[in-house]
């Protein structure tokens, strides 16, 4: 088990060089949060040019006198326009790729629709071909009937027979898609847990933890913690049927939602008792940049859950 003990998790390997310490530091629910414009104080509330300027002509140059002032007029304006031209064709790409996926988009709108008027108009044909025999198979076997010929009434019979069971065919068909949808079919996890026969400790910790593997961004967030934390623990070779294997995947869950079990008491490390323990309370107020609130968008989190990630920081920088 001598692997098992070498594992440990970035914030605990941390926690391990500073255990002479206990420091309880919290986000708290009423804290305010205030988000401040990082732009540099010269950027700010500057307007963007009406229009581009033009480019440099020789005879503004030869207003100038120095070759050394020419040289740096022209090496600022080449360098503005060929940023300038950069971003206009990356522009002109965007758009173009755009542009192309809506056209792809309406040809294949336009061609599922003709796909379908086109099967929709064959069968409508394939009806009146149907109807046309089965007539034609009706007005035999009245002639046959009609002359006494039992040998023409059983054929005529034969045919009225295949031509209504071609006419029943041709009524129930329905045009399939010119391309049909791939449709995954994904399991609940409550049907999985019916469907396979589990471990009773596996089975005991899905009824523990009902959050797993459920629809909601939380539980999906727990559970990607909770399968992060299996494969380390895999990889580190515990046994995945072990109390300690279950322990850690636990304790890591509540040490990073602890919100989420509120009726339990948050997990704390023993600190030795020959050095005194030390509290940080969290800021009343946390100030966001600008920036901060763009990177929290771009990775799905709100500013509340940003600002504890920013008090965390401060945790470990206090220590």
């Amino acid at each position: 088990m001598a692997d098992n003990e070498e594992f440990k998790f970035p914030d605990e390997t941390e926690q391990k060089k500073e255990d002479t310490k206990e420091l309880q530091f919290e986000v708290e629910g009423d804290s305010e949060i205030e988000v401040v414009d990082d732009t540099p104080e010269e950027d700010r509330d500057r307007p963007p040019m009406k229009e581009p300027p033009a480019e440099v002509t020789e005879e503004e140059l030869a207003q100038y006198s120095s070759e050394k002032l020419k040289n740096r007029i022209q090496h600022f304006s080449k360098g503005y326009h060929e940023e300038r031209r950069a971003k206009e064709a990356a522009i002109r790409e965007r758009e173009e790729a755009v542009a192309l996926a809506q056209k792809l988009i309406e040809e294949n709108k336009k061609l599922q629709s003709s796909h379908g008027q086109t099967q929709q108009v064959l069968i409508e044909q394939a009806k009146v071909v149907v109807a046309n025999e089965i007539e034609t198979a009706k007005k035999k076997f009245k002639e046959a009937y009609e002359s006494g010929d039992s040998e023409a009434m059983t054929e005529a019979q034969e045919l009225l027979t295949a031509a209504k069971i071609k006419a029943e065919r041709v009524n129930n068909f329905k045009p399939a898609p010119l391309q049909a949808k791939e449709t995954e079919v994904k399991p609940e996890p409550e049907q999985l847990k019916r469907e396979q026969k589990l471990d009773p400790k596996v089975a005991a910790w899905y009824d523990a933890n009902p959050w797993f593997g459920k629809a909601d961004d939380l539980s999906q967030e727990m559970t990607a913690v909770a399968l992060t934390v299996h494969k380390k623990l895999v990889e580190s070779g515990f046994n995945t049927n072990s109390d300690e294997y279950f322990d850690r995947i636990n304790t890591r869950i509540r040490q990073v939602f602890p919100d989420a079990f509120p009726s339990e008491k948050p997990i704390k490390k023993s600190a030795p008792v020959v050095a005194p323990a030390t509290r940080s309370t969290a800021p009343k107020k946390i100030v966001l940049t600008k920036s901060q609130v763009n990177i929290a968008k771009r990775l799905g989190l709100t500013n509340e859950q940003y600002a504890r990630a920013i008090a965390d920081q401060m945790r470990n920088q206090n220590g």
